[in-house]
């Protein structure tokens, strides 16, 4: 008994930094939305993000919105229309007969989880783009992580990697 209280004594403690608690703040908030939403609905989460973004970006009236909304900045009203447009297609695309077509009930919970980091990095990296001072979101997250979410490369990135994994998943469930 002496020799098991000699070494968890002689354990530390470990130190959590900023990036370290920021990382578990991610990870919680990923795990959550993923198992929340259920495997369809993170697809059809996923596929919203896109058809938002795509969205904001052809839309005409920005000077427009802009001009009845002075308080904020062009890109603060470019991430505000960004969410908007991702919850109405969300809404939309939940209700539709999509719902039945992405249909993920074979999914693996990692595979739940990918998507719910995928929908995370892609959901940050636009905001970033879009206004990089977005309610500081950019000194919210650690300097050593923003290389990864806050470029134009990282865009794109985060953009094609659902593509791939969609490509490798429906590869793998083929050759069951």
């Amino acid at each position: 008994m002496g020799s098991i209280t000699h070494y968890l004594s002689s354990l530390h403690t470990p130190q959590i930094g900023p990036a370290g608690l920021f990382g578990i703040l991610a990870l919680v908030i990923i795990l959550l939305g993923a198992l929340s939403l259920g495997r369809t609905r993170s697809l059809i989460s996923l596929l919203s993000i896109y058809v938002a973004f795509t969205l904001q970006a052809v839309f005409p009236f920005f000077q427009q919105l802009h001009s009845d909304l002075p308080a904020y900045d062009l890109p603060t009203v470019r991430v505000f229309l960004f969410l908007a447009l991702y919850a109405i297609v969300f809404a939309v695309l939940n209700q539709s007969v999509l719902l039945g077509r992405f249909n993920l009930s074979d999914a693996a919970p990692f595979s739940v989880v990918l998507i719910g980091v995928i929908q995370l990095g892609l959901m940050v990296s636009i905001i970033l783009n879009l206004a990089p001072s977005f309610y500081n979101i950019d000194q919210k997250i650690p300097v050593s992580v923003l290389p990864y979410i806050g470029t134009q490369r990282a865009l794109f990135w985060w953009s094609i990697l659902p593509l791939v994994m969609v490509l490798f998943g429906n590869h793998s469930r083929r050759n069951r």
